[in-house]
Order: C-alpha cells, then sequence, then structure tokens
C-alpha cells in the first residue's frame, strides 16, 4: 500500500544573483540617471516659466504658449518612473517644485512684477500634486497591468486636468467665472492631442529595473 504521508518534491528555481559590485554599479547608474533627468525637469520648469508671458489668442481666449510644452514635463516624470524607479520620480517632483519656486521670486523680482501669495501657492500645488497623482497611477497600472496604450493616454489627461484646474482657480482669485470655463476648456483641448503622441512614445520605452 502506498504511504500516507508523502513528502512533495518541490522544484528548486535557480534565481541568478547579482554581485555586489553589478549592484554597485547599477546603483550609480541610477544616481546619475536621476541627476541628469532632474536637471532636464528643472530646466524645462524654467523654459516654461519663461513662455508664459508670450499669448496667443485662441476661440476668444488668451493663451500661454507655455501650455503647449508642459505635458512633457509630465511625461519626463513617467520616464524617469519606467527607467528607473519611483524614488527617482519623487526626487525629480520634489527638486523641481523648489526650482519652480525660486524660478518665480527671481522672475517677479527681475523684471518688478506685483504678485499675489496666491499665485504662488496655487503654482506649486498645483505642479507637485498633479505631478504626485502622476506617478501614484502609473506606477499602479505599471505593477498590475500592461498598461495599454489608452490608459497612460487618460493618465497623462487627467494629471493634466487637475494641475490647470488648480492653478487658473488660484491665478482667477478662486472665482469661476464664464472666462474660466471657456479658457479651461480651451487649454484641456490642446494639451490633450498633445498628450495622444506622447502616450504613444512612453509606451515604447523599455521598462526599467527599479533597485
Amino acid at each position: 500500500m502506498p504511504k500516507a504521508n508523502k513528502k512533495e518534491k518541490t522544484k528548486e528555481v535557480n534565481v541568478p544573483k547579482l554581485s555586489k559590485k553589478k549592484m554597485n554599479e547599477m546603483e550609480k547608474d541610477i544616481k546619475t540617471l536621476t541627476i541628469s533627468y532632474t536637471f532636464l525637469l528643472s530646466s524645462l520648469i524654467i523654459f516654461l516659466l519663461s513662455l508664459e508671458s508670450f499669448k496667443l489668442s485662441l476661440f476668444n481666449n488668451s493663451v500661454s504658449i507655455a501650455i503647449f510644452i508642459m505635458p512633457i514635463a509630465y511625461f519626463l516624470v513617467d520616464m524617469i518612473l519606467k527607467e528607473i524607479g519611483l524614488k527617482p520620480a519623487k526626487i525629480a517632483i520634489v527638486i523641481s517644485t523648489i526650482i519652480l519656486f525660486i524660478s518665480m521670486l527671481v522672475t517677479d523680482s527681475v523684471f518688478n512684477v506685483e504678485s499675489s501669495i496666491l499665485k504662488y501657492i496655487g503654482t506649486m500645488l498645483a505642479y507637485s500634486i498633479s505631478q504626485f497623482l502622476n506617478i501614484s497611477i502609473y506606477y499602479y497600472m505599471l505593477g498590475n497591468y500592461k498598461t495599454p496604450l489608452f490608459f497612460v493616454f487618460i493618465n497623462f489627461v487627467f494629471a493634466l486636468l487637475v494641475n490647470n484646474m488648480l492653478y487658473m482657480f488660484f491665478s482667477s482669485n478662486m472665482v469661476f467665472s464664464d472666462t474660466f470655463w471657456t479658457g479651461y476648456i480651451v487649454v484641456i483641448c490642446i494639451q490633450t492631442l498633445i498628450c495622444m503622441i506622447l502616450a504613444i512614445i512612453l509606451n515604447l520605452i523599455e521598462q526599467g529595473i527599479e533597485v
């Protein structure tokens, strides 16, 4: 008769382990990439501020040229997350937010622009909150789904919806008007078209390894 207590054999899976030297090299590469990407993102933020005063008239609304480039800031952060991990993406957001605040102070001081505290608070909150929402959702998608193009695109649009809503809300002294809503819709429509292209590019980028 067969034995009742028969031990089942378990297959051992040999997982290749990285050497300490290789791990140190990877960590060094990640630090280098983090610094490079953070510098690139911060430079983009400064460039966006310099374009803020340049306006276009679209559908009877005055629209800043900066809105055409703003989606790239979210694309860069998602690229950092996908290539080198969540922590570098968070570092890039925090540092670029600080750079954003300093740049606004310097710009207003140099050009003697009178600005309210609401503008500073609104700009920083709009940028930081929308960016952290952006990477939180994208990080969850990377870990649980195959992140189809449609969801990557929707995440971009959602982040920009939050950013524009908070920024315009504080800029308009917390007053919703007909001009506010028409301007908001025009900005979102333009950025949505740009997000389609950026979502396609992001989906083509190969996912890296987070250390």
